[in-house]
């Protein structure tokens, strides 16, 4: 979870990356590469292996941070975790929030094969929420942006987002909820909802519940106006992530529904690499940190149609998409997070 601090007489948020104390979102990554995602039954042999600082909320700090915005981080390591520390304070972030707890760091097995593609498994750790609920009292009131994921409990998400006042609300859920959890989450609150498209399908058929359409040959266009057309949604703006076909948001202020056979949409297309790929796998985590950051720029309390215009929006998810690009040129996922002047020059070669 991120929350954005605004100060007097300083216009320039902080993000404030915290974590439940139940559940970490920054864990101790390992990494091994084989030809191909080792299937059920198979032994693979790897031809390499690394261990690395990871998660989704540590991921998308470090890529704020990058795109210039200012990120503190707040959240638990184990003390087999000491040396994550010293890592994340290298980023340029701030750490003085980080808890060294008792228990071990969360854990996360990735595979990526010969084309860049990866499979993961994790497993996080626990700690006491009541800390957690503790150390966040006097955060919320100041919030400005509150990005949530989905590696934390369900408990601790609702209390930060049941607590923060009058800040911009986005939401990368990633893993998707429970059915169940799927249904009664208080979607409304949110600003801002990032998916991929398959989670944006899982959405739309709990959302709709009996009523749902079949997905099977919907574009994406009809899926986001069928997802926002569920009360549920119907006033969130929707960022679908397509990989390697770019992005598409539907932002009700802009696009005003019609019908599902011609909705109206912004595209914006991947970026052209001009390296091979080599990792995919941090290269989500990249576009949600540098969406984070564009929105942040129009500072506290910002609204569509006034403070943002879409030209102003498609020119954010331009600079996200091709940091995501350039992201995936290289190995890892904090260390291939470009920094925003990288990305700037990049997009001056891409003119």
């Amino acid at each position: 979870m991120y929350y954005s601090r605004f100060y007097q007489c300083v216009f320039r948020p902080e993000c404030l990356q915290t974590s439940s104390e139940i559940v970490r979102p920054v864990q101790q990554i390992t990494t091994s590469t084989s030809m191909h995602i080792v299937r059920p039954g198979e032994t693979l042999s790897s031809h390499g292996h690394e261990s690395r600082v990871g998660g989704k909320g540590a991921n998308q700090a470090v890529a704020i941070a990058r795109a210039g915005g200012h990120s503190r981080f707040f959240g638990s390591i184990g003390r087999d975790g000491l040396w994550i520390k010293d890592r994340m304070e290298g980023y340029g972030i701030d750490i003085s929030g980080l808890i060294v707890a008792d228990e071990p760091t969360g854990r996360a097995i990735i595979q990526v094969d010969a084309k860049g593609e990866n499979s993961i498994s994790a497993n996080f750790s626990k700690l006491h929420e009541e800390r957690f609920k503790k150390q966040g009292e006097g955060w919320f009131p100041e919030t400005t942006h509150l990005l949530l994921q989905n590696e934390i409990p369900l408990a601790s998400t609702l209390y930060a987002l049941h607590n923060v006042k009058d800040a911009t609300v986005i939401m990368n859920p990633s893993p998707l909820p429970s059915p169940a959890q799927t249904r009664d989450f208080p979607w409304k609150k949110l600003d801002w909802l990032i998916v991929n498209e398959s989670e944006a399908q899982e959405l739309y058929q709990a959302a709709a519940g009996s009523g749902a359409k079949s997905t099977d040959s919907m574009t994406t266009k009809e899926l986001l106006f069928r997802l926002s057309s569920e009360s549920a949604f119907g006033d969130t703006n929707i960022v679908c992530t397509l990989g390697a076909d770019g992005v598409l948001a539907f932002v009700p202020t802009f696009h005003r529904r019609q019908n599902a056979e011609a909705p109206s949409a912004l595209y914006q297309p991947a970026a052209k690499l001009l390296h091979g790929v080599q990792d995919t796998t941090g290269a989500g985590d990249c576009f949600t940190g540098y969406f984070v950051a564009g929105l942040m720029e129009f500072g506290p309390h910002a609204k569509l149609g006034k403070d943002i215009t879409e030209e102003d929006l498609a020119k954010v998810l331009k600079k996200c998409v091709v940091a995501a690009g350039m992201c995936v040129e290289k190995k890892g996922t904090i260390d291939s997070i470009p920094t925003r002047a990288e990305v700037e020059e990049r997009m001056t070669l891409l003119r």
